[in-house]
């Protein structure tokens, strides 16, 4: 049976994470043997369990949010060296890692086992983007990347789109005249909540019977963002839903999703959620973004990366055809984003991966008897 060892640097449930649990089932229907290892106390590993894989926990520390401190750096060190000595003494026949923090260890501890490098975000840091090439070079991994934006990092790398879980497409009356626009995901500043809500107290002057919502929870982010968030949605007619599990049940009470994340976003996941249960869809023009949502065809995008014109450009949406924009959105869920072409396409990469690791073995094999 073969053994892949799935490697996460976060336990929470991000999308990163997320990916991988929707990944599991088709590994094991593979007969494969899949072991889920990660830091923390997040929900992940009780999920990898809950679905048939095997669990491990390492040590990462918890590092500052943005720029690292000199004792980020020496932790950094440790952990590294003794998660390479970990991975060294486990046995299995792929290793891949989620996340780039991970992959100096990774290529310390393969010892020439073939290694998958899932790309999952676009590096801002020039030393973390170099770092984490040189132990792509170092291993000799695979890079995964989920959008061509985050795969212009790495040479030769695969792209494989995310892929959902279908959500039943939900018609609506996009005229009623009290529309509900929200915003999904952790609560960052990769996510873009203070500009979603710097363009609601815009919009809320021309739309004053538009209702907002803030769906997510903090998560990897400062405290001073998290207050930043909610000083900014006083005396807005906005609904704090925190962190929820049932984006379904969320896609249906939205009339309009808003996506404005930074460059470091590839393809996020509630973007083709929303192409599934038929919610129109308005985001920034940045990232892997317009590489999924096509301007005025399956969506909307706003050029300016700015609240300004973000409140523009939806208070233009609801005279739009929003029926004509959620079906062809609904189209290109089904042709190009559904989980099944997803779990294909990565466990697919997977079998190659190990197939030419031990036809290579076997080749050095015969060549030194």
């Amino acid at each position: 049976m073969k053994r892949i060892l799935f490697l996460e640097q976060f336990s929470e449930l991000g999308g990163g994470q997320r990916n991988l649990l929707d990944l599991l089932p088709a590994v094991i229907a593979r007969g494969w043997r899949a072991i889920v290892a990660a830091p923390g106390s997040g929900e992940l590993l009780q999920r990898a369990r809950d679905l048939g894989a095997s669990t491990a926990y390492i040590g990462i520390g918890n590092y500052s949010s943005g720029r690292k401190t000199p004792a980020d750096a020496a932790r950094f060190v440790i952990d590294t060296l003794a998660l390479a000595r970990w991975i060294s003494r486990q046995h299995f026949d792929l290793i891949s890692a989620g996340g780039a923090r991970l992959m100096p260890a990774v290529a310390r501890g393969a010892g020439g086992r073939p290694v998958i490098f899932q790309a999952q975000h676009y590096l801002g840091k020039a030393y973390a983007a170099k770092m984490t090439n040189r132990a792509i070079q170092r291993s000799q991994a695979i890079v995964i990347a989920n959008s061509r934006h985050v795969a212009s990092q790495f040479a030769g790398a695969h792209v494989v789109y995310n892929g959902v879980a279908e959500i039943p497409f939900a018609a609506r009356d996009f005229q009623a005249g009290k529309p509900r626009i929200g915003i999904i995901g952790r609560i960052a500043p990769m996510k873009g909540q203070t500009d979603f809500l710097r363009a609601a107290k815009i919009i809320h002057g021309q739309m004053p019977q538009a209702r907002f919502v803030i769906c997510g929870a903090p998560m990897f982010t400062a405290q001073s963002y998290v207050d930043e968030v909610h000083r900014l949605a006083e005396h807005l007619p906005l609904d704090f839903l925190g962190w929820r599990d049932d984006v379904a049940n969320v896609l249906t009470d939205l009339d309009l999703l808003v996506v404005p994340s930074t460059v470091a976003e590839a393809t996020t996941r509630v973007i083709l959620e929303a192409f599934s249960a038929g919610v129109p869809v308005v985001a920034y023009a940045i990232g892997g973004i317009p590489e999924i949502v096509k301007d005025g065809e399956n969506g909307f995008l706003v050029p300016q990366c700015n609240p300004q014109a973000l409140a523009q450009r939806i208070c233009k949406i609801f005279a739009s055809d929003l029926q004509a924009i959620v079906q062809r959105a609904r189209q290109d869920f089904c042709e190009r984003f559904t989980l099944d072409r997803y779990q294909r396409e990565m466990t697919g990469i997977m079998a190659r991966v190990m197939r030419a690791s031990e036809n290579a073995s076997a080749n050095l094999q015969l060549a030194s008897g």
